[in-house]
């Protein structure tokens, strides 16, 4: 059976979309590809940032603390600290709801929720519907589903949708709650593509030798403070965790091998601190290249002049950007356009391979 994790195949003579070889793959819940190869698991960027403060919206906010304190539905994200760390609808709604607005149709495959503490009591949200809509502006629901929400304010409840949501809105809807409706959250998921998977970087798939970069920053002048390339890991922990470039200017760059011709449709950035000092990368350009020699910059179609990505805005945050089109190519080279502090990156980049 050429369909992987369950996948069911069907022969056919039809030939397109994900039909392949005169077969087609229906794959299980959570899965994805050709083959349904990818788990279509991975979180969509409430807790690292991808999905950003404009994207999330709600019925209502909790004021308290006389006004100074509002629980906002951009602090909805999973493990979010702070004294005011969740959304909470004001007291007074009796229909609340968080939505968010993913941009595009997406895979949806499941929701993390996570309760919070407000003045020492604990609240979350016991039970709740979850509703996505077909069009914004009608909001006719075409999929509604109740269920079991969190027992306690700190651990995260998982609960998986079967089958997937596609859709680009989503509400969640409480509808039984311990204290306040106190909610943080994740959605689970991918792309309708298929082809956004982490190629690497994070997972340590992508191994050190992969990675080169134009310079290397070494704090205080010391080896054992360099912020080499095989650091420039998503999410890496430590005090040396990123790659930093010798200079600050627009000839530096990093460079991943994938080492075979590989469909890059996205990257993640990320700054990082050294020694509490932010720094991190602001825009940037892309180019990619067969030999490593001669090198292709990522155009801007409808400018016609080189694209530049927007990237972070402060060191911890996740930044995506879609590439659309795709690059196909085995070497890649982000080149810092503007930076804040230093050239600081962690990154990670999304795609399949050429045979997906």
């Amino acid at each position: 059976n050429p369909c992987h994790n369950g996948g069911v195949c069907e022969t056919t003579d039809a030939h397109g979309g994900e039909m392949y070889m005169g077969y087609l793959c229906h794959c299980s819940p959570g899965y994805t590809g050709v083959h349904c190869q990818h788990e279509c698991s991975g979180p969509l960027g409430m807790e690292g940032g991808i999905i950003s403060n404009e994207q999330l919206s709600a019925s209502s906010t909790d004021s308290t603390m006389f006004g100074l304190h509002h629980w906002h539905p951009h602090l909805a994200r999973l493990n979010k600290r702070g004294m005011v760390n969740a959304w909470s609808p004001a007291e007074t709604d009796r229909r609340p709801w968080i939505q968010v607005n993913l941009q595009q149709r997406m895979r949806i495959t499941g929701v993390l929720t996570q309760g919070a503490r407000r003045m020492g009591s604990s609240e979350f949200v016991k039970s709740f519907k979850v509703v996505n809509f077909s069009l914004l502006c009608t909001f006719f629901p075409v999929c509604v589903q109740i269920f079991h929400g969190n027992t306690e304010n700190s651990a995260p409840m998982a609960n998986a949708f079967s089958p997937p949501i596609e859709a680009q809105y989503i509400r969640l809807y409480p509808q039984a709650c311990r204290g306040h409706c106190t909610l943080r959250m994740e959605l689970m998921g991918c792309e309708l593509t298929g082809c956004s998977e982490p190629l690497g970087l994070k997972s340590g798939h992508v191994l050190d030798s992969q990675l080169s970069a134009s310079s290397v920053y070494r704090t205080l002048g010391m080896e054992l403070l360099s912020w080499r390339p095989e650091q420039a890991r998503l999410d890496r922990k430590g005090k040396v965790n990123a790659w930093t470039a010798a200079w600050n200017n627009q000839k530096q760059w990093i460079q991943v091998d994938l080492l075979a011709p590989t469909n890059i449709t996205g990257v993640i950035t990320q700054g990082a601190r050294d020694f509490g000092l932010v720094q991190f990368v602001s825009s940037y350009k892309l180019a990619h290249s067969d030999d490593a020699v001669s090198w292709t910059v990522y155009q801007d179609e409808s400018q016609h002049t080189d694209k530049i990505f927007q990237g972070n805005s402060d060191s911890d945050t996740h930044r995506k950007n879609s590439i659309d089109p795709p690059i196909y190519g085995r070497f890649l080279r982000l080149l810092p356009w503007s930076w804040y502090g230093r050239i600081t990156l962690r990154m990670e980049l999304l795609g399949c391979s050429e045979e997906e």
